[in-house]
């Protein structure tokens, strides 16, 4: 795997290797949207807190380009390739996935007062990986499942406002190591880097991935996370490079936002859940960007929230928490009844059957202009 592949990995897989998820987030970011709420979560007895998880990540309030949390303006600007990109994804077939359960990417809340370690990455000096020296992580995390495949963990360090992540990541004797990894900035815009390597456009992990606190309140304020497995070899802001290989009119250019066609009701879709309505909305407001390669399809890496607290099969350091256990639209949240199952999330490739995906353009540039 070249330095460029390292960043491949962090997408949907299909259908042995599904995508990354978020772990779990308490706070709760309410905006008017007219979707039912989840039902509240019931008390947490056995595992952490869900305050052990971060309620935010990547705000742009440090003043940079606020490429995730900005809505996109009315009118914005259509690439002269949408049709073409769109058509050749035959998104009606080829519809996209949310990623889940096992390709989970726990996220977590530490605090220097939190166990420190200091990672060894073994492609430091040939890939530039790093994690700025040491990092936090609480000792009831747990990293993302396929250890053999991506293995990712991340923290979110309230003392020193950084978002750091590994990689492959595997504790043994005591000691978190990995293959690679990255420090950003929490207050940053996912994408403006400490130090260290991210995904294939060069974003940190947790970008544009939806919190569980966001998918209980209803409603995602930022851009979602997106992947392709025909992306360009060119790449737009904000991503930074990109790890794909495509050239000609059909490719997905790496860094390309995408929306869903704003006309569309997304409250009156036959048979939709209210994850499909959850995401149908937030990708008419906020779109979502193309952030790496991989996946099931031409379009997919939706990525959910993830590592469950409620989860009795939980277990550190090696098992996150299933969000996707029990049937569909099961209630209410319980220890056979997980969080995006009750939004009627289950990891089938018609989980996200219901949004009319060939409403979907490409937009010239991020900002709309």
């Amino acid at each position: 795997m070249s330095s460029h592949n390292v960043h491949k990995r962090f997408s949907c897989r299909s259908p042995r290797k599904l995508s990354v998820a978020l772990a779990t987030a308490a706070a709760v970011v309410v905006c008017g949207t007219g979707f039912a709420h989840a039902a509240p979560l019931p008390p947490v007895t056995s595992q952490p807190p869900p305050s052990a998880q971060p309620s935010f990540l990547f705000d742009a309030t440090d003043g940079s380009a606020n490429y995730l949390g900005s809505p996109i303006p009315a009118g914005a600007v259509i690439d002269p390739n949408s049709t073409a990109i769109v058509n050749g994804a035959n998104l009606g077939t080829n519809i996209p996935r949310v990623g889940g359960p096992e390709w989970q990417i726990p996220i977590y809340t530490t605090s220097n007062a939190d166990p420190v370690y200091t990672p060894k990455l073994t492609k430091a000096k040939s890939w530039g990986c790093s994690v700025d020296g040491s990092m936090h992580i609480p000792d009831f995390a747990t990293r993302e499942v396929p250890g053999n495949g991506d293995g990712w963990i991340g923290v979110y360090n309230v003392d020193d406002g950084t978002v750091k992540s590994i990689w492959q990541a595997a504790k043994s004797g005591g000691n978190w190591n990995g293959t690679c990894g990255g420090s950003f900035p929490v207050h940053g815009n996912g994408f403006n880097k400490i130090v260290g390597v991210g995904t294939g456009s060069e974003s940190q992990v947790g970008a544009g991935l939806m919190l569980n606190s966001e998918l209980t309140a209803g409603v995602v304020n930022h851009a979602l996370y997106l992947t392709s497995t025909n992306t360009c070899r060119i790449f737009r802001e904000p991503a930074g490079k990109s790890d794909g290989s495509g050239t000609g009119s059909t490719c997905w250019p790496m860094g390309a936002r995408v929306q869903l066609d704003p006309s569309i009701d997304c409250t009156a879709l036959p048979g939709a859940t209210r994850g499909e309505q959850i995401v149908c909305r937030t990708l008419q407001i906020y779109g979502g960007y193309v952030l790496d390669s991989g996946g099931s399809g031409p379009l997919s890496g939706i990525v959910s929230a993830g590592d469950d607290l409620t989860d009795p099969a939980r277990s550190p350091w090696k098992t996150p928490g299933n969000g996707m256990r029990g049937t569909r639209n099961c209630a209410p949240v319980s220890a056979t009844c997980g969080i995006l199952a009750n939004l009627g999330w289950v990891g089938t490739p018609t989980d996200l059957a219901h949004i009319p995906w060939n409403g979907i353009r490409v937009l010239a540039r991020w900002d709309g202009a």
